[in-house]
């Protein structure tokens, strides 16, 4: 075993003197890592043998006031202190941004236990560290937290990245920092646990080691220094006005600071504090947001195994370890059985792992086994072969099992908002759980059942509201108008601690999520307001359909009269058929979507969805003046008039869909936009396109714009445009019409080298609408076309060459002709042309 950090001969003389300084005379330091059973377990020794007047706990001041309900009996941990301040408006018009803070317990915090225990005994208990907002301040003036995700109020990535930490961690064979507390101080037999001073003094040593690794200068700036001089402050004072023992429970890393300020009288007077602190509240907390090994910045990893550790400390001292092991294995086995997985874990496989977990567990000088220890023995009984064959699944239910899925719960006299209490009930009233933070999967029959979609609806509307509650996985894509031919949706949800720190970033906005969701709504109204008559239509028919899947429908009468003043208004086709798209979706999940029992509204959708055609096509013309850059963008727009067309039309009664969406205005634009010569060619590519599908264009009058195009005097990039624009709308067209075939054969035919290799990446977009078996028959009929034989052309597909490199390749060739025609060897030209794809 490693050389304990205790060990005196080992620490230097500063480390050596501050740890004399541990325990008395009147001050008594319980140094310590976060969220650990060892430190718990030795801190209830220390204050039932001390009995102290006062207990004074890392965590910022404003907190004490929070005290009456963490000392509630209907406090039941995981739970968290939550303080949030807002951050001003940054650069770029950026708006203000709340920052969120989580100071979490467990059972097993050793705070915890110093508020249960020190309460229970009679003392005095207080926080002592700089309030939140100050420290928040402090964080963005110095370029730390941006606000967006809670920080942790116990961050110890100091001890995560010490040097001295890593090379203890190599000596000892541990695989990193976690391993290592482990095996110096969590294995210890509960005898070893309950001499809190000597575990005390080796978690002392530990952290005074790993805070030799770090200038002052980086301490003051990252703000461990100010908080020390602001902690010290208030022992002193504590330590001036009470008599009998002050116990000072504080992370490892600030108590030989702590220790050196009160020695020294280095700190300010506790009056000289910086500011009032920021709201609090007393919110539930997961084991999922407290394990180590999903982000959080401190304590320790797999939290429920730490909380059976610290049960069974209290319940059976002597053999903690060895029953945590016995029971985690007996219950993984009993899941994968429970779950009729394909790897069931056997009884003597368990018998195999509990032996194996106590054989390594001697080996590693442990008083039983340890969470590593039982983690390689489940690795080596239950993992049959690689890790990466198969085996994944079982080492995600170890994880699950270890991290463990325990929401905790305060009393009603926390004071959760109202919107808090708003979401729950609401949640409740749905069916959903909300007892632990397990992320489930909720499977929706939007058009049978009224039950779920008023879930849907719920589940939109925390969606909407950004609570990260709930997560939509597939089925019908109302916003987008996409898959409503899907009769069922499918979400997962799960309530987190992170699900009511951002209920209650909203509370400022109402007392429900009726009415916080309508003070966003009407926001982003104004927000289209304010952006003018750009966009405005497409933006105010999206805000009609939210309002429907969020539950908003009283507000449906605005936002429909919002929606034909901007369809009026907009001179952009893209937003106008936009919104003629999200209004075909509303009407024809009506049901879904809550408006079949309002005929008013379902009149006034019908109304505008008619009105959306003559805006679209008012607005047609202005495709033929698309420039190159724009005109795939503009050719989808075409694309997308037509469709809309064909599903208003199926929307109405026979008897209106004809009059209000007639097919023959639609192909009089097409054939101006396909014959302006002086226009987009992509846009009357596609146009043409169009006409010859909807049969209002023959063959002869198809062939005879194809002659134009691709004819004698055909500009190469007017006519690859055009081409591209054709493929676009009907990329069949090519493989259906022999006329199409031969006009492109000839205008291939008649372009030089140059110009073939100039317009060449043209040519391979505009071929991507072709499947592969396409255009091998494609290739096979233009080399038929050219004299060849039927079974001539034999395609070599070469999956390492890019498109670079067959251009650099074009250009190599050209070079090598150049070259031959100058050397007199123009002759050796005519193989060169055979083997090229248009000779």
């Amino acid at each position: 075993m490693a050389v304990a950090p205790g060990q005196a001969a080992a620490l230097p003389a500063s480390v050596q003197a501050a740890r004399a300084q541990l325990f008395g005379p009147q001050v008594y330091f319980a140094p310590l890592r976060h969220h650990s059973p060892a430190c718990a377990f030795a801190l209830q020794a220390m204050l039932r043998e001390l009995r102290p007047a006062a207990v004074l706990i890392e965590g910022p001041e404003g907190f004490t006031q929070m005290l009456p309900l963490l000392l509630d009996e209907r406090t039941q941990p995981p739970v968290a202190l939550l303080s949030q301040t807002t951050l001003p408006a940054g650069v770029a018009g950026q708006p203000p941004r709340t920052q969120s803070a989580f100071f979490p317990f467990c059972h097993y915090s050793p705070e915890w236990v110093a508020l249960r225990e020190g309460a229970a005994l009679g003392a005095q208990v207080a926080f002592i560290d700089l309030p939140w907002q100050a420290r928040a301040d402090r964080d963005r003036q110095h370029g730390g937290s941006d606000g967006e995700q809670a920080d942790s109020l116990m961050a110890e990535r100091y001890l995560a990245h010490s040097r001295y930490l890593n090379a203890l961690a190599t000596r000892a064979g541990c695989r990193d920092h976690d391993e290592l507390w482990d095996h110096l101080f969590e294995v210890r037999d509960a005898a070893r646990l309950a001499d809190w001073r000597a575990l005390f003094g080796d978690v002392f040593a530990y952290c005074a080691m790993a805070r030799l690794d770090y200038e002052p200068a980086v301490l003051e700036a990252e703000g461990s220094l100010p908080r020390e001089r602001h902690m010290a402050a208030h022992i002193a004072h504590w330590r001036a006005k009470i008599d009998g023992p002050i116990v000072v429970v504080t992370g490892g890393f600030h108590t030989s600071a702590l220790i050196d300020l009160l020695t020294k009288g280095k700190h300010k007077a506790i009056a000289e504090r910086a500011s009032a602190d920021a709201p609090g509240w007393l919110i539930r907390y997961s084991f999922e947001r407290l394990d180590a090994l999903n982000g959080y910045a401190a304590g320790m990893p797999a939290p429920a195994y730490y909380q059976a550790m610290w049960e069974s400390l209290q319940a059976r001292p002597q053999s903690a370890l060895h029953h945590v092991a016995l029971d985690t294995l007996t219950t993984l086995a009993q899941q994968s059985r429970a779950r009729d997985l394909q790897q069931r874990i056997s009884t003597a496989e368990v018998q195999a792992a509990v032996l194996q977990a106590a054989r390594l567990a001697a080996l590693r000088g442990h008083a039983g086994p340890g969470r590593q220890d039982l983690l390689d023995a489940m690795q080596s009984c239950f993992v049959k072969g690689a890790i990466d064959d198969g085996a994944q699944g079982l080492l995600d239910d170890m994880r699950r099992l270890l991290t463990g899925s325990r929401l905790g719960d305060i009393p009603p006299s926390a004071g959760s908002p109202p919107l808090v209490e708003d979401a729950r009930a609401l949640a409740r009233r749905h069916g959903l759980r909300l007892d632990d933070s397990e992320r489930r999967t909720a499977r929706l029959d939007l058009y049978r059942k009224d039950r779920h979609r008023q879930r849907s609806r719920y589940f939109h509307l925390m969606h909407y509201l950004g609570s990260g509650m709930a997560r939509w996985q597939s089925g019908p894509d109302f916003l987008a108008g996409s898959g409503l031919e899907l009769l069922f949706e499918e979400w997962t949800y799960a309530w987190t601690p992170l699900v009511e720190a951002r209920l209650i970033e909203l509370s400022a906005d109402g007392a429900s999520l009726a009415e916080v969701a309508l003070a966003r709504l009407l926001r982003d109204e104004q927000a289209l307001l304010e952006q003018g008559q750009a966009g405005s239509a497409g933006g105010a028919a999206a805000l009609l359909v939210r309002a429907c899947l969020v539950g908003l429908h009283e507000r449906l009468p605005a936002l429909l009269g919002h929606l034909s003043r901007h369809l009026n208004a907009d001179p952009q086709l893209v937003s106008v058929l936009a919104c003629g798209h999200a209004l075909v979706t509303l009407w024809r999940a009506r049901e879904p979507l809550g408006v079949r029992d309002a005929p008013e509204v379902q009149s006034q959708v019908l109304a505008l969805m008619r009105a959306v055609w003559p805006a679209a096509l008012f607005l047609l013309p202005a495709l033929a003046n698309s420039s190159a850059e724009a005109e795939s963008a503009q050719v989808a727009q075409l694309l997308s008039l037509r469709e809309f067309g064909r599903a208003a039309r199926s929307a109405l009664p026979d008897s209106e869909a004809g009059l209000a969406f007639e097919a023959e205005q639609l192909h009089a634009h097409l054939a101006g936009l396909a014959t302006q010569r002086d226009g987009a060619p992509g846009i009357a590519g596609a146009a043409c396109a169009l006409l010859f599908l909807d049969g209002a264009w023959d063959e002869n009058q198809l062939a005879q714009l194809l002659e134009q195009r691709f004819g004698v005097g055909a500009q190469p990039d007017q006519a690859v445009r055009f081409l591209s624009g054709l493929m676009a709308a009907a990329p069949e067209l090519l493989l259906t019409q022999p006329q199409l075939r031969r006009s492109f054969n000839r205008m291939l035919g008649s372009w030089d080298e140059r110009s073939f290799i100039a317009y060449l990446p043209e040519l391979r977009l505009a071929f991507t609408g072709l499947k592969p078996q396409e255009t091998s028959e494609l290739a096979e009929t233009l080399a038929v076309l050219n004299g060849a034989a039927p079974d001539a052309l034999q395609l070599e597909v070469q999956y390492d060459v890019s498109e670079t490199d067959m251009l650099a390749g074009s250009q190599l060739n050209l070079a090598l002709a150049a070259s031959l025609q100058r050397d007199g060897l123009g002759a050796w030209l005519t193989d060169l042309k055979q083997e090229t794809p248009h000779g």
